[in-house]
């Protein structure tokens, strides 16, 4: 093949160091441009072994690690400054600067009536119950109504507007996705050329993607502080147990406080009804495992079954 002189990386902070030794090995390179972000996503490593090791980490991440210059680009022009203001503090030195378009009044969009509903809010989910399936992953009932209410409020106001609206839900775990996704079952559309649709994606599913509205259910709930991992970012979850965390996920929750972004989801009534109703649900599907249990299933098939419930 003709030798290629220079090579450029795109996302190269989510590639294995491995993966990039090998472009670099092409004939003639001269040159090679990484372009990508180390304080993002890293590369996904499903082996505790290899993330240990750092198998996971990107060339990239190396480069600036051993003191490499990097070259910043300063101007973000996606987000409302309400939105970027904590992760510049916290990850950029507060040297990303906005962009004049998101600097104009008329980026603020509101969907929904009341402070909570702001370009930027964090909203105290207390009342839900932190599940693990059968394949470790975990899941919040009550975030889930929560997020399905939400959800149902924009798609009432978009009606009564004629506006088009589009809605991401966001979890860091896949039984949450598959838990919204079964509560919203075919109601909206996932067709972003739609008037409305909704998008349900775990975090890196989502990577890449534009929406109006981003819906981010962390789904941790324990008393242990122990967590896992546009127009407007509403994100649902324990402040408790968030703060409790000592992670970034605490310096998420005092920040709103602090900023005065800060609610409780049962201030508004549809979000505590929703709330309320998650418990209910909960509670029946209980009482249908158990009356099946007594019915005659083994306890292994009774397992086997709930599991595929959740």
């Amino acid at each position: 093949m003709t030798p290629i002189e220079v090579l450029v990386i795109d996302e190269a902070a989510q590639l294995k160091e491995c993966e990039s030794t090998i472009p670099l090995q092409l004939p003639g390179l001269c040159n090679a441009i990484l372009i990508g972000d180390e304080k993002q996503l890293p590369a996904m490593v499903q082996s505790k072994i290899c993330e240990k090791a750092d198998f996971g980490r990107s060339l990239f991440e190396r480069l600036v690690k051993l003191g490499h210059r990097k070259h910043l680009l300063n101007i973000q022009y996606r987000m409302h400054p309400s939105i970027s203001l904590f992760p510049n503090k916290k990850f950029y030195d507060e040297k990303v600067m906005n962009g004049p378009n998101v600097m104009k009044i008329g980026y603020e969009k509101r969907f929904l009536r009341g402070n909570m509903y702001g370009s930027f809010s964090f909203i105290n989910v207390s009342q839900g119950k932190e599940e693990r399936n059968g394949k470790r992953s975990s899941k919040n009932i009550a975030e889930v109504f929560a997020v399905a209410e939400i959800v149902a409020m924009l798609y009432r106001e978009s009606l009564a507007s004629k506006q088009r609206l589009r809605v991401g839900c966001i979890s860091p775990y896949k039984a949450q996705v598959f838990a919204i996704q079964e509560k919203l079952g075919k109601k909206y559309s996932t067709d972003e050329d739609s008037k409305f649709s909704v998008n349900v994606q775990s975090v890196d599913g989502f990577q890449g993607g534009e929406a109006d509205v981003i819906i981010i259910s962390t789904v941790r709930s324990n008393a242990r502080g122990t967590v896992g991992f546009l127009y407007c970012l509403w994100v649902l979850g324990n402040s408790e147990t968030l703060i409790g965390s000592g992670s970034v996920w605490r310096d998420l929750v005092m920040n709103s406080k602090a900023r005065g972004c800060y609610y409780d989801a049962c201030s508004d009534k549809n979000l505590e009804q929703a709330i309320a109703d998650s418990s209910d649900d909960l509670t029946t599907n209980l009482s249908a495992l158990s009356l099946r249990d007594e019915s005659g299933f083994s306890s292994e098939s009774f397992l086997k079954w709930e599991d595929l419930l959740t």
